[in-house]
């Protein structure tokens, strides 16, 4: 009877901990303030469970109406960028997991709390894409945003695998007839004439 017990305690821990420590909102990992590229970090969302945030469950722009195998990330803006772009790549790790396919992105403002979230902007890449860029303009400085990574399968196989994560500075954009500027980088266009 005890060796019963003890298998099925060792089953069960073993499915706690197949599953991704931020599968819920609950369990986010943060990644401080943006600008945030960790180098040569690998997440994942394999054996990821559907999350329930209760009201607007379902991002407006993801593929089929459900949510599949949802990671939760966040981050905090800094107090002089304002615009974003976020970066999903579905990456193989080396270490024997294949990279995620079908990625799709929601961005969320409010508490990660049942009804605490508003969706603000969410992106889906195109069939058999591994990566997926989100654009934010205009976000409020030095507030925490909410980031929901999915992959999406028309059939019963998971696209789920690994992937790096960016939350990278928009690139600023002058005209060469501005007054000028004082960025360091961007692009710099010639209006003509």
């Amino acid at each position: 009877m005890r060796q019963f017990f003890t298998a099925i305690f060792v089953f069960r821990r073993a499915l706690a901990l197949a599953q991704p420590g931020n599968d819920d909102c609950a369990g986010i990992i943060d990644l401080g303030v943006a600008p945030a590229c960790p180098d040569s970090v690998f997440f994942t969302n394999v054996d990821a469970t559907p999350s329930d945030i209760g009201f607007g469950n379902i991002p407006t722009c993801w593929n089929g109406g459900t949510v599949q195998n949802d990671v939760w990330f966040s981050f905090v803006t800094s107090d002089t960028i304002f615009d974003y772009t976020i970066t999903v790549t579905g990456l193989t790790n080396g270490m024997g997991s294949d990279g995620l396919e079908n990625p799709q992105i929601a961005l969320y403002r409010g508490e990660c709390e049942t009804d605490g979230l508003a969706e603000l902007l969410c992106a889906t890449a195109e069939n058999g894409e591994t990566q997926l860029e989100l654009d934010a303009i205009g976000l409020t400085p030095n507030i925490t945003y909410f980031i929901r990574i999915n992959d999406f399968s028309a059939t019963a196989s998971p696209n789920w695998g690994t992937f790096q994560l960016c939350v990278d500075e928009i690139a600023p954009i002058n005209t060469i007839d501005e007054e000028g500027s004082t960025a360091c980088s961007g692009e710099l266009y010639d209006s003509g004439g």
